[in-house]
């Protein structure tokens, strides 16, 4: 599948979902904002288009300190292990927060829109179960072991099982 096919497939699916973005043709790049539900309330969906595939990138509105960044890594860290579908990232030079997912496309004939609608979803269910903690480690307010039992072993339901 090449790239066009691969944009005019996730264009259709976002626009049959109604969901507001704004598309960089020079860059070929997605752009939207997403309302989420822990105590991060909004993040930046950037959805980046690759000749072989998709990558989908839900960054977080808030960085961690330097002075805190050793837990919120542990919990990140502990976080990545056993999702299924994409991962946490920290850049170490400014504390910026993002997940992120990839498409492969390499081969296929055209992308169902469940593969589609998950690449894009996934990662704000993950931010949401997880985004409670990223918040109180961020600011210092607690450490990673005690934020990994809360996200992990809460009452609702893990988009991740």
């Amino acid at each position: 599948m090449d790239r066009e096919k691969i944009i005019d497939a996730v264009r259709d699916w976002l626009d049959g979902d109604d969901w507001k973005y704004e598309y960089d043709v020079e860059h070929q790049v997605i752009h939207m904002g997403v309302s989420l539900d822990s105590k991060i309330k909004s993040g930046k969906i950037i959805i980046f288009f690759a000749e072989d595939g998709y990558t989908v990138y839900v960054v977080l509105p808030l960085n961690g300190d330097p002075d805190n960044i050793g837990e919120l890594l542990k919990y990140l860290t502990m976080a990545n292990y056993g999702l299924r579908n994409g991962n946490f990232e920290v850049d170490l030079n400014d504390g910026e927060i993002r997940y992120k997912i990839f498409v492969n496309c390499d081969g296929l004939e055209s992308l169902s829109e469940a593969v589609i609608r998950d690449s894009i979803v996934q990662g704000c269910f993950t931010v949401d179960r997880y985004g409670n903690g990223i918040a109180a480690l961020a600011l210092g307010f607690s450490d990673a072991k005690t934020e990994i039992d809360k996200a992990e072993n809460s009452d609702t339901e893990s988009t991740e099982e």
